[in-house]
């Protein structure tokens, strides 16, 4: 878990003001000193904690101590955001009775409403939905498909995090039960299987191995496998715990593909699956090699290819490489909150991937973004549970 001086910055300054607030309104209402001051403490307890994740955490290799942290911006949300809310409707309620001369607190009542509304959906994210995995069908259709792979099923899922889940294996079992049910020729994982530490894959193979495909299970590495989000003794130690979470990965059942690829077969048709170490996209250290992962394949022959970085198909795959006809990614979370119904597609992972969350089309090249199973930073899911992607390759019709 990483967290930048600004961040440390702008949440301090989300706790002092409102608290300050509040402070002074209990003063003037001449409620308890001790009441006054005691409000204070978890403020101080959060500011605290985040200097300790700056400078204390990234020293840490306890991946059940990040995964039990991370709560702490859970309770930030349900303490913090509704404080912010009601000072907002309280300063509304003024300008509201000042500019019509009221005497009205139907604002204050809406802002402590509000706030109330805002913890109940936060509870519900954390509660309901962090945990409700989904099966979503997709179609593609692909022109010149080869006849052999028309109907083939490609399950794809991503960004597990097993660290975060504090050893709840049996979420895999939920999970292994949708995968098998669509019956799939390929599973495809598209990384961050871990958060820095491989001993985070620990207890899980046996969940693992239940998957069932006809044609095997790959999978990439994600920005978070390399472990570049703690500190390491030394480089060598960063490169054995790199080494053993490849390993542990292919234990668990996957073929991972480093700039690599391979072929799959169907009767007389082929297709390659590539698939590319992590695509820095800029924010990250770029280890992905495409010109690598396609060295000796022909270029008449469809490929898919697995990226864990979304923004790797608009940078080197899009018009670049017309025989890529299919991307999959994962990543974005989908921002682990957001708004998907109809036409409606809003989240804050917009600002960052402006594809964040399922197909994308660029002439007869497709990218699919999986919203992935697990989470980082805050433990909940809002609008956008996660989830497992069954892929079903169609032929277009001319």
């Amino acid at each position: 878990m990483a967290m930048y001086l600004s961040s440390i910055l702008a949440f301090s300054m989300l706790i002092i003001l409102p608290d300050l607030w509040f402070f002074l309104r209990m003063k003037k209402h001449r409620l308890y000193r001790w009441f006054r001051y005691m409000a204070l403490v978890p403020g101080i307890f959060f500011i605290l904690s985040f200097f300790y994740i700056r400078y204390g955490l990234r020293n840490s290799d306890d991946y059940l101590l990040t995964s039990r942290i991370s709560w702490i911006f859970v309770a930030l949300a349900l303490i913090y955001a509704p404080k912010i809310i009601y000072i907002i409707f309280y300063y509304l309620n003024r300008l509201f009775n000042r500019t019509f001369n009221k005497r009205t607190q139907v604002l204050r009542i809406a802002g402590f409403g509000l706030g109330a509304f805002f913890v109940t959906v936060i509870s519900y994210g954390v509660i309901v939905t962090r945990d409700n995995f989904y099966l979503k069908e997709q179609v593609v259709e692909v022109q010149d498909l080869p006849v052999g792979f028309d109907g083939y099923r490609i399950a794809v899922f991503s960004d597990f995090h097993l660290g975060n889940w504090n050893r709840k294996y049996k979420v895999m079992e939920y999970v292994t039960e949708l995968i098998n049910k669509t019956n799939p020729d390929i599973i495809i994982f598209s990384g961050d299987m871990i958060n820095n530490f491989h001993q985070e894959t620990e207890g899980w193979e046996p969940y693992f191995k239940q998957l069932k495909s006809k044609d095997g299970m790959y999978a990439v590495l994600g920005n978070h496998d390399y472990g570049d989000y703690t500190n390491w003794d030394s480089p060598e130690e960063k490169s054995k715990n790199l080494e053993l979470t490849k390993q542990n990965i292919r234990n668990l059942g996957f073929r991972l593909l480093l700039n690599e690829h391979t072929d799959l077969i169907k009767g007389s048709d082929t297709i390659t699956l590539a698939g590319v170490e992590n695509f820095g996209s800029g924010h990250f250290d770029d280890y992905s090699d495409l010109k690598k992962a396609l060295a000796h394949t022909k270029r008449e022959r469809k490929k898919i290819l697995i990226t864990h970085d979304p923004n790797h198909w608009n940078a080197g795959v899009a018009g670049l490489h017309p025989d890529i006809f299919l991307s999959l990614s994962g990543h974005t979370h989908a921002g682990q909150i957001g708004l998907t119904r109809g036409k409606i597609h809003i989240s804050p992972a917009s600002l960052i991937y402006p594809e964040w969350d399922g197909l994308y089309r660029h002439g007869n090249q497709y990218l699919y973004v999986n919203r992935g199973i697990g989470y980082v930073g805050v433990p909940m899911r809002i609008g956008v549970p996660p989830e497992i992607t069954l892929i079903v390759l169609k032929r277009r019709k001319n």
